[in-house]
């Protein structure tokens, strides 16, 4: 499990800055995309794309691990 958590804190902090923020947001603050949408000044769709994009990367990131 250590390691685990550790390749997932590597991948985390390999994702851009903007996608970084709104997957941690999401999955560690429990925010929900429309109150991410509101702190960033975004569009709830924004928000969408980010952590789409977000989970794709670390899906990728993942998979070469």
């Amino acid at each position: 499990q250590k390691e685990f958590r550790h390749r997932l804190e590597q991948a985390i902090s390999a994702l851009p800055e903007d996608q970084r923020v709104v997957f941690l947001m999401n999955r560690m603050d429990k925010k929900k995309y429309r109150e991410i949408a509101e702190d960033l000044g975004l569009s709830v769709k924004a928000i969408e794309k980010r952590m789409h994009k977000a989970l794709k990367t670390l899906k990728t990131i993942h998979n070469k691990l």
